[in-house]
Parts: structure tokens; C-alpha cells; sequence
């Protein structure tokens, strides 16, 4: 029975800081009931310091490969058949990642289920090449079904957690780490920029990070400004172009501690317009697309979208309103009482999965 030590072998493929922050506590649930654990990542530039940092032990196979789609392939083609043979002899029942195309065809090869728990359906290509040989997909419960079919899932093929993914961190003590020293006779602002090399950013705006950047450090001159970049290029773009005005860490720094001490925060993705949001950040959304994510946090009053510079400016003076921001930090502290905790919800499928195997 669920409750009881299960046993079996699990296999969790890591590619991202944001699941490190998910993953590291399902690896620890499922520790705790008895269940053996291989996790495994590939080089990238936020992973290796955040693991460390969160006690994660991952075994680094292979590299994203660059910017360029032929590189990508090759790189993840190389790291496919270096994966095979550490897998095999894990001899796992179960392989999990978010979207991993590396996890899921060498978990569909071998005959291993694999379990998505992904709230991206906008990030087609990588969906495309992983929820189609996948066995099951949980996700937050604001993602509709229809989201899905795409990508060949039937409703039975999905379960729903009612959370949203930071949670799975939030409801957990911080890991801690280096937050960029800021002036503390002024207010903050963080963006966190996009995720330039991603699929499904190809067709829009490549100058938007630059224009964002640029219309906030005019109109919040005396203000500490805080970029995060994803890659080292970013840090070397925004920091030429921006250096005098932001402060651009090199440092993989503590979100939340950073968080805590912002007065706004704009982001330019998804997950961390959720953990802003949840944490009671006032947070403007500048994606470039939709999220279900953002659809649900703008219904719940804890995000603001906006589609031009000039609604950026206009929604960022309204938010950082002390008494608009009071409101917001109450109303997200309900919000985040509110959810289940997913790594609970997750752990639960994946021992009832290996059980029935």
C-alpha cells in the first residue's frame, strides 16, 4: 500500500534550474519510501550550482549543444547513447523529466514507463519529442485538457494537481545562497530575461529583452535594477549594453532571497513569474505568448500581463503602490495556503506506478 515502503528503481533526467527546485524534493519523497533514485543532467550554466546547493547529486551526462538547431540535435544524439548504458544497468521502472526528448526515447526504447509532470504546453518542440512516448503526464490543474491533445495524450493519460509548480518549493524551507548587494535606501526592480534560445520564441520579437530593459532603467532611474540571464552570453549582451545601469549577476543567485527584498519583479518566462507571484511580489508578466500559468495568476489578482512598453510603465507605477503591494502579499499568502503541496501528489503516482509493476 501507498504509506509503505515500495521499493524499486526510479530514474529522473534534471535539465533546468526550476527542476532542480521540483525534482530535488520528490527525490527525497521517494528516498523516504524506499525507492532508489538515479538522477541525471547535462551541462548548463544554472544546474550544477543550484544542485549543489540544494544537496541534489546529479550524474552530468553530455550538453544542450549551443544555439543552432543542427548543434542541439548532435548534442543531444551523443548524449542519447552515452545515457543508454547508465540506464540499463539502473534498470529503473519508471523514468520522469519535464520534457526531456533524451529521457523519453531511451525510456520507450528500453520499455521503461516514462511520467511527465510538465506545465508547458506551450513549449511545443520539446513536447513533441517527449509527451507522445510518455505513459502518463501530471500538471497543474489550470492547464486545460485541450492543451494536450496535440501531443497525442487521451484523458486518462493525465492527472491534475491543484498547484502550481513553485509550490512544490515554496511550501519547503529556501536552500539559500548569494543574493547581488543592493542599495538599501532604494527600491527594486528584478526582470528576469527570456529564454532566447527557446523554440517557441523563434518567430517574436528578438529585440523585446532590450526594449524592457531599456524603458524600465529610464523611468526608474534612482532604483536598484536587477537583470537575470540565463546564459553566459546574456550576461555578457546585458551587461555591455546595460552594466552601468543593472546589475547583472554572474552568480547563480537565490531567487527567493532576491524575491524578498524586490518591490517589483517583470518576468520574461514562466516559472518565475509564478514564484514571484506566489510569494507576493507585485509581478508583470512581458512573455511574449500566453501561459495558462499567468491566465490563472492574473484571474487570482497576483499578476499583471502586458503586451507594450508603455503598458509596462503604466502597470509598474500602479503596483509598486504600498497599499496595492500590501494587498497582493495577503492575497498570495491564502493563494499558496490554498494549494497542495505536488511533490506529494507526484510521489504518490510514481509508487502506486512502480507497485503495479
Amino acid at each position: 500500500m501507498v504509506g509503505q515502503d515500495v521499493g524499486g528503481r526510479v530514474w529522473i533526467d534534471v535539465l533546468t534550474p526550476k527542476q532542480v527546485l521540483f525534482f530535488k524534493p520528490l527525490a527525497d519523497e521517494l528516498k523516504a519510501k524506499g525507492v532508489e533514485v538515479l538522477a541525471t543532467s547535462r551541462k548548463y550554466r544554472e544546474v550544477a550550482p543550484l544542485a549543489e546547493r540544494a544537496g541534489l547529486k546529479l550524474r552530468y551526462v553530455g550538453e544542450r549543444g549551443g544555439k543552432d538547431l543542427a548543434g542541439q540535435l548532435e548534442a543531444a544524439t551523443e548524449r542519447q547513447a552515452e545515457i543508454i548504458p547508465i540506464v540499463k544497468d539502473f534498470s529503473p521502472q519508471i523514468a520522469i523529466s519535464v520534457a526531456s526528448a533524451v529521457c523519453a526515447r531511451v525510456a520507450y526504447g528500453l520499455g521503461i514507463k516514462h511520467v511527465a509532470v510538465n506545465d508547458s504546453p506551450h513549449s511545443e518542440v520539446a513536447g513533441l519529442l517527449s509527451l507522445p512516448l510518455s505513459h502518463h503526464l501530471l500538471c497543474p490543474w489550470v492547464i486545460p485538457m485541450r492543451a494536450w491533445g496535440r501531443f497525442g495524450l487521451t484523458r486518462h493519460q493525465v492527472t491534475t494537481y491543484r498547484a502550481l509548480d513553485p509550490a512544490a518549493w515554496l511550501k519547503r524551507p529556501a536552500y539559500g545562497g548569494p543574493v547581488p548587494r543592493l542599495d538599501a535606501g532604494r527600491r527594486t526592480i528584478t526582470v528576469r530575461v527570456q529564454e532566447s534560445d527557446a523554440p517557441y520564441l523563434a518567430r517574436k520579437d528578438r529585440g523585446w529583452t532590450a526594449v524592457v530593459l531599456e524603458r524600465l532603467a529610464d523611468a526608474f532611474r534612482g532604483f536598484n535594477l536587477v537583470a537575470l540571464c540565463r546564459y553566459e552570453y546574456q550576461v555578457d549582451e546585458i551587461r555591455g549594453k546595460f552594466g552601468s545601469r543593472y546589475i547583472v549577476p554572474d552568480d547563480i543567485v537565490d531567487g527567493r532571497g532576491l524575491l524578498s527584498v524586490t518591490d517589483l519583479f517583470v518576468g520574461m518566462g514562466g516559472t518565475m513569474n509564478a514564484e514571484a507571484a506566489l510569494l507576493g511580489v507585485p509581478t508583470i508578466s512581458a512573455f511574449q505568448g500566453s501561459l495558462y500559468t499567468d491566465a490563472y495568476l492574473h484571474r487570482a489578482g497576483l499578476l499583471t500581463k502586458v503586451r507594450s512598453p508603455e503598458a509596462l510603465l503604466r502597470q509598474a507605477a500602479v503596483l509598486m503602490d504600498e497599499a496595492v503591494k500590501e494587498k497582493i502579499s495577503k492575497r498570495a499568502r491564502r493563494i499558496l495556503d490554498s494549494m497542495e503541496d505536488p511533490v506529494v501528489a507526484v510521489s504518490k503516482f510514481i509508487r502506486k506506478t512502480v507497485e503495479r509493476d
